[in-house]
């Protein structure tokens, strides 16, 4: 890559990231592609929950995860000292508080005028509050970034590839599948979300025949395995053995892909 190109790219907010393998199983599994499940996780990020605002229960977990990751990190919260942008940030802040408070609108209504207002609030920020607007995810693939989710980031001193590599890191199948039942109520924001995420029309993706053949066959398997591992209690035998199949599944859709 050529230093003007890398430079461009890091302006635009490039940092790389790394598609852990269990991320890269979730991917193939569900029939995913990487850029679109980052893409559906930023766009969901939303400053009116992360100010106490009622939104659609994906985005609650879209912006939780953004608060664990700052929590994992260690960060602080940053002030902002830009007096202008300081000025513009708090009144649209009170704005959010009072559309939260109104009593005459639904939570849908107040859903809809709280977009407005951040579209609002972006198109008043001053010129050097400008915030990325791209994250390149390799030299080729990348993904938009949204004033709610740059705000979130940067109010609680944490960069975007840090987020983005903290939701890559949480997804993994095996871990979930691992946890006993009366215990998957602790699983993490991040498999939550993504759980949720396969729910919607917008990332369901046709599969061709012989996905759907593969798929049948391993989430027998799957059954199987989990009526052999019913009374086993020992987490690190029950993950590997979910692993081993998980990472047969996503060979055989590879092998057949490529």
């Amino acid at each position: 890559m050529s230093s003007s190109k890398t430079d461009d790219m890091k302006s635009k907010g490039q940092f790389g990231l790394k598609y852990t393998e269990d991320f890269n199983i979730a991917c193939t599994i569900n029939n995913l592609e990487h850029e679109a499940v980052l893409q559906y996780f930023i766009d969901r990020v939303s400053f009116y929950a992360f100010n106490g605002g009622d939104v659609e229960a994906v985005s609650l977990w879209a912006t939780h995860i953004v608060l664990d990751c700052k929590r994992k990190a260690g960060a602080k919260v940053v002030p902002v000292k830009d007096k202008p942008i300081q000025k513009i940030s708090l009144r649209y802040i009170r704005l959010l508080s009072d559309l939260i408070n109104n009593v005459h609108l639904s939570t849908i209504e107040k859903m809809k005028e709280s977009i407005s207002l951040m579209r609002e609030w972006e198109a008043e920020m001053p010129p050097n509050a400008e915030y990325p607007t791209t994250f390149f995810t390799d030299q080729h693939n990348s993904v938009l970034l949204t004033f709610d989710f740059n705000l979130l980031c940067n109010m609680n001193g944490i960069v975007i590839q840090q987020v983005l590599q903290f939701f890559i890191d949480e997804i993994s199948l095996p871990s979930q599948r691992a946890v006993p039942l009366p215990e998957t109520s602790g699983s993490s924001a991040s498999m939550s979300f993504f759980e949720m995420m396969l729910m919607s029309r917008s990332m369901k993706r046709t599969k061709n025949r012989e996905q759907q053949e593969i798929d049948e066959l391993y989430n027998e398997q799957l059954l199987q395995l989990d009526e052999t591992l019913k009374h086993e209690n020992d987490e690190d035998r029950r993950l590997t053995a979910y692993r081993e199949l998980y990472t047969k599944w996503y060979n055989s859709l590879r092998k057949k892909l490529n």
